[in-house]
């Protein structure tokens, strides 16, 4: 069975939203979500056995099973489609606590009692946004070819920022452009340290970010009393 009609079966498979008979979706529209889980999914698994300077659009066509007008009616080029795998995957890893200072405490706090992984996963949502997208399972792939995670590191980052923004602005006396940087520098930052150490949850991690943490809880603290 090949890509395409793999992800036929597999949106047939949860398309109680999906039937034309209940109204939701048009057929054209249908066939156009099917056309692009196809090509989102064959970009993925092109990436697990392959770097994206390599990709081609005619390698990931022969992946996902669709034709190059296909691809072309849908894309302009391959940077779309990892722009849309980024949306997807912040969309799939979106938080339901408010970031900032709150959740920095809380989960410091989490950490200086334990760092015991299975006491500790309800908290991860509190994690900076790469860190949440880089762990589901999925999409860990975007963040080890050395292309595409710094261009979803950008993408994250420019995405978010219109919410968190607003967010660092009102609670802690910040200008625009100071939120932006002290955004930008935790998204980089976080970043940076989890592809050091691999995107892997170990001991070490774990002692890591407590510490690191510990140190953006002052941060906030000092910012707060300003």
């Amino acid at each position: 069975m090949d890509r395409f009609r793999k992800t036929v079966y597999n949106v047939n498979q949860e398309k109680e939203d999906l039937t034309v008979g209940k109204g939701w979706f048009p057929m054209a529209d249908k066939r156009t979500m099917i056309t692009k889980m196809a090509v989102k999914d064959g970009m993925l698994e092109l990436l697990s056995k392959t770097s994206f300077q390599y990709v081609t659009v005619s390698a990931l066509c022969r992946e996902a099973g669709v034709g190059r007008a296909t691809f072309y009616t849908h894309y302009t080029g391959l940077t779309d489609v990892i722009d849309e795998l980024a949306e997807d995957a912040i969309q799939a890893t979106k938080r339901a606590k408010a970031p900032g200072f709150a959740g920095i405490v809380e989960l410091a706090g989490r950490m200086r009692e334990t760092t015991d992984p299975a006491a500790l996963a309800p908290y991860m949502e509190l994690l900076p946004v790469c860190q949440r997208v880089a762990d589901n399972p999925k999409y860990k792939v975007l963040f080890r070819d050395p292309f595409v995670s710094e261009y979803m590191l950008m993408n994250i980052y420019r995405r978010e920022r219109e919410h968190i923004l607003p967010f660092l602005t009102k609670n802690y006396n910040l200008s625009p452009e100071q939120a932006d940087k002290i955004f930008l520098f935790s998204v980089t930052g976080a970043f940076a340290v989890n592809r050091a150490m691999g995107w892997k949850k170990d001991e070490s991690w774990y002692q890591v970010q407590k510490a690191l943490l510990t140190f953006l809880e002052g941060g906030y603290q000092a910012l707060s009393r300003l």
